[in-house]
């Protein structure tokens, strides 16, 4: 199901940019109001559902919200960005290449059996298969053949080449520990009955409505104090606003920033901003005429008022980006001026041999990117480009970018933590070998290639700083991604719930450690 939003947009000049602002503003719409919630019941308001609840059949974003509160890593990057233990206990590095690692002992899975060696070999073997396509950047960080188990609760793994952030590549949500027999004898259908280490046990997934959950009494950590999690999903960013407001939720996602000033004002649920972990983009794929030309697709970039579309989108709560990398990155480079000049688009198409420009941008329901694409369809119309927007449902979506279908879209490119690393961040987005399943934009460029490579395996320090400075200004002269916006993280929470004020992932956090008192 799709929807297709034609020319003759409300958003259709940018001269309009005041009625757009309005029209944003009071796009509430009412839905009904869902049967309060038991009291110990936390429920949570989701943009949108999870694409799957296997960790390597997956990597996206929303996915990860959802996995985050019932599986575990072996390590974890904490809130001053320093690797601490989670499932392992402790690790120690036997030379450039190996890893020895030992697991808590004790630590059970959800269906009682106990986490051993046995099961985190398999699972970071499970990385490297085919199998695992979704998570191939991070599965192939290892050499399968140096995957050994010492005994129960101690074994190595071994990294394919040297690497100077290995061990924070371990904390992605495809690592996370999977229970060998459970897997084994589910199959293909081990998604729909997922089996962790977490605080939560899975109960229930009702697709496009809500994934609920259970307090795991046998938890080897500290123990929620709530005990049931249900994490609905509310496209509608404004139904969920109205959802917190009328108490049927705990937590709303993705408040939209017309309603977080308000709300913000009002003072009758809690809001909070913090420092974004995402780029949202329109990306172009470089492999479908006429956007394989870097030309054309500079051209499109600079046409665009992206510091005016900020305002409008996001009311100027986030900046516009300069580089792949964001702020959170070890050797972000300084920001530059965002260059807009429409003028010289008009020309540098002319030099394309491109006339009448004529395009599809593709998203999801997510509310902010489908404005962009509004507003990004009126500047670009003022120019006499004629730009069509279709609307695709989350998951066919992100089938259809995998399959390289898309020529035009709107989607983001988020950490899911806080790894200050910059190849755990960018080389799935930008590295050949991984076109389709996280190079949406299927950049296959020599140069590209070989600074991430490098900048893989060489040690911190000034020799690493250049290398990534080289990555940005070439991935800037290719222009794969047209940058709109590192937006900040809004999320609303009831005025009495403690502990949310402590995220510091964006949307991924574990919820076991908010309560109400």
């Amino acid at each position: 199901m799709s929807l297709i939003i034609s020319k003759g947009s409300v958003f259709m000049k940018l001269k309009r940019y005041s009625v757009l602002c309005a029209v944003l503003a009071l796009g509430l719409m009412f839905c009904g109001a869902a049967a309060a919630v038991p009291e110990d019941t936390i429920t949570v308001g989701m943009a949108a559902d999870a694409k799957s609840l296997d960790p390597q059949m997956t990597n996206d974003t929303t996915s990860s919200t959802y996995m985050i509160q019932m599986y575990e890593p072996l390590i974890e990057i904490n809130s001053d960005r320093e690797l601490v233990p989670c499932l392992a206990e402790s690790w120690k590095q036997l030379d450039d290449l190996t890893y020895e690692i030992t697991l808590r002992k004790g630590v059970k899975f959800h269906n009682g059996a106990e986490v051993t060696a046995d099961d985190a070999v398999f699972t970071l073997n499970r990385m490297t298969t085919p199998a695992a396509a979704a998570v191939k950047s991070y599965g192939a960080n290892i050499d399968a053949s140096g995957l050994k188990v010492i005994d129960r609760y101690t074994f190595q793994v071994k990294a394919s080449s040297p690497m100077a952030g290995f061990l924070s590549y371990l904390t992605h949500s495809s690592s996370y520990i999977l229970c060998k027999a459970a897997v084994e004898a589910a199959g293909e259908d081990y998604a729909k009955h997922p089996i962790g280490t977490g605080p939560f046990k899975f109960v229930e997934k009702l697709k496009g409505d809500h994934v609920s959950y259970e307090r795991f009494e046998d938890y080897w950590g500290n123990k929620p104090r709530y005990k049931k999690l249900l994490m609905r999903t509310i496209p509608e960013a404004t139904s969920r606003v109205i959802e917190l407001e009328t108490g049927n939720i705990d937590i709303a996602y993705g408040i939209p920033n017309n309603d977080f000033k308000r709300l913000q004002d009002e003072g009758k649920v809690a809001v909070y901003n913090k420092p974004g972990l995402s780029i949202t983009y329109m990306g172009f794929n470089t492999q479908i005429p006429p956007f394989d030309n870097p030309k054309v697709r500079k051209a499109i970039t600079i046409a665009i008022d992206r510091e005016g579309a900020l305002d409008v989108v996001y009311k100027g709560l986030g900046r516009v980006p300069t580089s792949p990398l964001i702020p959170v990155n070890n050797y972000f480079p300084d920001p530059v001026p965002v260059e807009y000049d429409p003028d010289k688009a008009e020309k540098m198409l002319e030099e394309a041999g491109v006339k009448d420009l004529e395009f599809t941008i593709y998203t999801n329901e997510n509310k902010q990117r489908k404005d962009y694409a509004e507003v990004i369809q009126a500047m670009l119309g003022d120019l006499g480009i004629t730009v069509k927007i279709q609307v695709l449902e989350w998951g066919t979506f992100l089938e259809q970018l995998k399959a390289g279908k898309l020529p035009v879209f709107m989607i983001g490119w988020a950490a899911d933590n806080i790894n200050p690393d910059p190849d755990a961040y960018i080389k799935a987005a930008m590295h050949s070998r991984f076109a389709g399943p996280s190079n949406r934009v299927w950049l296959k460029d020599a140069l590209v290639d070989e600074l991430l490579d490098k900048g893989t395996v060489t040690p911190d320090g000034p020799e690493r700083a250049e290398i990534y400075k080289k990555f940005c200004d070439r991935v800037n002269e290719l222009n794969p991604w047209c940058y709109l916006a590192i937006a900040d993280t809004l999320y609303g929470a009831n005025k009495n719930l403690k502990g949310a004020e402590k995220f510091y992932r964006g949307s991924i956090n574990r919820l076991d450690r908010i309560y109400y008192e």
